[in-house]
């Protein structure tokens, strides 16, 4: 964590007062190894499922392990971009992810005790596996850097182990899914599942075992082109120590990917496990201190810091982006791809406050590159001057837009809200200008293309549909992302000078545009279509979170905001999971009700109890449906619940400690970034704000709202900060500034680890 130190220059007059001569410092005191045990994943008894397992990953291949029976355990495989690429046939299945295999470990003994920890400040796992014959202990990872999975065993005793490898067919999960559920329930199968198995469906051929090279092989070709190609090696040493190396390719449309995979074995040939180790070690210690967050809640300090290790190990820049899975298919789910309903997007709101580009450039890079396809997906009507795509999106974001009654129009909109919140907070204008906007504008003029003028003079929408619910005219989904979408339009066009011809069409459609359809109960799902069942989305209320274009700064909307919030998460039923929970507390947290947010965090980490679709495994792992289905973005949805407790920045303001419950007695966070290119740090302790830290990097005007009134500040000149009458600071500071906001009695700014709840340590994994 860096250390920031600039030369006072004067000290604010009257209210504020500091002694000449003195250096504005935020100093870290975090020693990331001792602060990130104490976050481990703690098994003391053998894992009996995949959610239940240590999970490892570096963005494009993934490992996780769990005991089968007795004397077996299962070393699970997988890559993110091994996929189908059939053209006809529904996008789940005709373009599906795809299982590999995965290897048997066989022990000599009965397994009879089960000791493990995933260390998440080396993304290293290590197990000793207890048998009545002596024990086994494993130590594991995926490199962050080379595509190479590594195991490696050392028996002890009379203890010994035998790895198989069991290639899988490469059926879509949702085919084998609905083929089974026909075999065994007949027509009382589901009524999607019997229409899934009668659609039309080649299977890919049998994987075919083989030596290739040296190296054991599974070739799996594909009917549609290309091939899955798992390489491995298995190393003997000595007393029946065994290091296996595993290398997963995907090619498409050539049938190279076997190849490939034996060349990274190859590469590593000569590299010792120390080495690949040390090697593998350097990405992660340089990407934790990105950012940093502490809080007296230890359990949800454990939760949060999990999820930072997730996220990386599911989705590099580069790599893939994070779908359902991540890395870690299942083979018996129906949503092995991307959903962008909901899913992707959740999934990546926090990181651009943690400061975590790498991991979300997984997502906006390959936005920027598959601008092309994004226009290609659209009906020939369209032309070339929109882009879109449907729910379900490949790697390679081949999904048609929807047509018809136009389906989910609003998916790749959304998205683009996911990419600004990164750019709001870089500032990088050849960015936002060369990339974004192009790719902005021709997702907006989708729906220019469709929009109707009313005899009310009013610009509406046809029939659109809000995700899961339902849809009609003018719906609000649909409407928040559209008014959104040329707002940016005009704001990135006026800040950058670009006087864009449709400039005048995009005003035009903020001034005239309908307003969202209401009723007694607050916002409607659509026109003539009022919230009337319990559901998990909340995406008629996309105006308040995430998009925050209706908000608690506008004193005529508040009502409407809250009414609107309690009416969806009260409503009667069971259609709560667990993204409700974390979607309602940041609503709460927008409304600055620190005590509703923390309540509904609470509730998200004790959803189990509840009667809801959701389940939260002991990994922090998510399922949904009584099919334990794998979803990522609900645990990683409540990271940016948490965030906006602690930070928001959105109009002209940026807020510090805004939604604190009162059991929050001591948080400290560095380095989260704010919209305007600004770097914040702050610390309480005992329930009193100590100090605020902003940092500029890229020399905006800011308008600060703190929770304490500041004996003096640090780092700029008097003349830069004003008191304004509602009490907040308009700051001036340049580019590559600091000033730093004391409380009345702090002499340091100090950023550290809160002090542990004891009982909470290592709460997670199966222990």
């Amino acid at each position: 964590m860096r250390s920031k130190t600039i030369l006072l220059v004067a000290a604010l007059a009257s209210a504020f007062i500091s002694p000449q001569g003195l250096t504005a410092q935020v100093k870290s005191d975090v020693d990331w190894a001792d602060f990130l045990a104490r976050h481990d994943l703690v098994w003391s008894q053998a894992p009996q499922a995949w959610h239940d397992g240590p999970f490892m990953g570096n963005g494009m291949l993934g490992s996780m392990m769990h005991q089968l029976d007795e004397d077996t355990l299962r070393i699970s495989l997988g890559r993110s971009d091994v996929e189908d690429h059939k053209k006809t046939g529904g996008a789940f299945i005709a373009q599906s992810r795809l299982p590999v295999g995965y290897f048997t470990l066989k022990t000599a003994g009965k397994i009879t005790g089960f000791e493990g920890r995933l260390d998440l400040y080396n993304a290293e796992t290590r197990v000793r596996v207890i048998t009545d014959k002596g024990h086994l202990d494993i130590r594991a990872i995926v490199h962050s850097e080379d595509m190479l999975i590594v195991y490696d065993l050392v028996p002890s005793g009379k203890e010994a182990a035998k790895l198989k490898f069991v290639p899988l067919k490469a059926i879509a999960p949702a085919r084998l899914q609905a083929d089974l559920a026909v075999k065994e329930q007949g027509d009382k199968a589901p009524s999607s599942r019997i229409g899934w198995a009668k659609a039309p469906y080649k299977y890919n051929p049998d994987p075919i075992l083989g030596q290739l090279d040296g190296y054991a092989t599974s070739r799996q070709l594909l009917e549609a082109g290309g091939e899955n190609g798992t390489a491995w090696s298995i190393q003997r040493g000595a007393k029946g120590r065994q290091e296996l190396r595993v290398s997963i390719e995907h090619s498409y449309p050539e049938q190279t990917a076997t190849k490939d995979a034996i060349a990274h074995l190859k590469k590593a040939e000569g590299e010792s496990l120390d080495s690949l180790i040390e090697s593998h070690r350097v990405w992660w210690h340089q990407y934790y201190p990105k950012s940093f967050i502490s809080l007296d809640d230890t359990r949800m300090e454990s939760f949060y810091w999990i999820q930072v290790y997730k996220f990386a190990s599911g989705a590099r820049k580069g790599r893939a982006f994070m779908d359902t899975m991540g890395p870690w298919i299942v083979e018996n789910t129906a949503w092995a791809s991307g959903w962008f309903n909901l899913n992707t997007q959740l999934s990546y709101w926090f990181l651009s406050t943690a400061n975590r580009f790498e991991v979300a450039e997984s997502l906006f890079t390959k936005l920027d590159e598959k601008l092309p396809q994004l226009v290609a997906n659209m009906p020939e009507q369209y032309g070339d001057d929109c882009a879109g795509m449907s729910s379900i999106v490949p790697q390679t974001f081949i999904s048609r837009f929807p047509s018809g009654r136009l389906g989910f129009t609003g998916e790749l909109l959304w998205t683009c809200h996911d990419y600004w919140l990164m750019l709001e907070r870089t500032m990088d204008a050849e960015r936002t200008t060369e990339k974004f906007f192009p790719l902005l504008k021709k997702s907006v003029n989708t729906y220019l293309h469709f929009m109707v003028e009313g005899e009310d003079g009013k610009i509406h929408l046809p029939h659109t549909r809000s995700p899961e619910y339902g849809g009609g005219e003018d719906c609000n989904f649909n409407l928040a992302l559209f008014r959104w979408g040329c707002s940016t339009l005009i704001e990135i066009d006026e800040r950058y000078a670009i006087n864009d011809p449709l400039l005048p069409k995009w005003k035009d459609v903020v001034a005239r545009l309908v307003d969202y359809p209401t009723n007694e109960n607050g916002y409607m799902v659509a026109k003539d279509f009022p919230f009337e069942k319990s559901h998990r989305h909340y995406s008629h209320l996309m105006m308040i979170y995430p998009l925050i274009e209706v908000n608690w700064d506008q004193p005529e909307n508040r009502e409407l905001i809250k009414k609107s919030v309690d009416h969806w998460i009260n409503y009667p039923g069971t259609g709560n999971a667990g993204y409700s929970f974390s979607g309602v507390a940041a609503m709460y947290a927008l409304m600055e009700d620190g005590e509703a947010a923390g309540k509904y965090l609470d509730t998200f980490m004790r959803m189990n109890e509840l009667k809801g679709p959701g389940k939260i495994w002991c990994t922090t792992m998510y399922t949904e449906t009584s099919r334990i289905q794998p979803v990522t973005e609900t645990p990683l949805s409540l990271c940016d619940s948490m965030q906006l407790m602690l930070l928001q920045s959105w109009g002209d303001t940026i807020r510090v400690f805004p939604a604190i419950p009162e059991s929050w007695k001591n948080i400290s966070f560095d380095g989260l970034l704010a919209k305007g290119g600004f770097e914040i740090s702050a610390a309480r302790r005992d329930g009193q704000t100590q100090f605020v830290s902003i940092a500029s990097n890229a020399g905006e005007p800011c308008v600060l709202k703190l929770d304490f009134t500041p004996e003096r500040v640090e780092g700029i000149a008097k003349s830069a900060v004003k008191r304004l009458e509602n009490g907040s600071f308009a700051v001036s500071i340049k580019n590559g500034e600091t000033a730093i906001f004391y409380a009345k009695g702090v002499q340091q700014a100090v950023v550290s680890p809160v002090e542990p709840d004891a009982s909470k340590v290592n709460s997670f994994g199966l222990n």
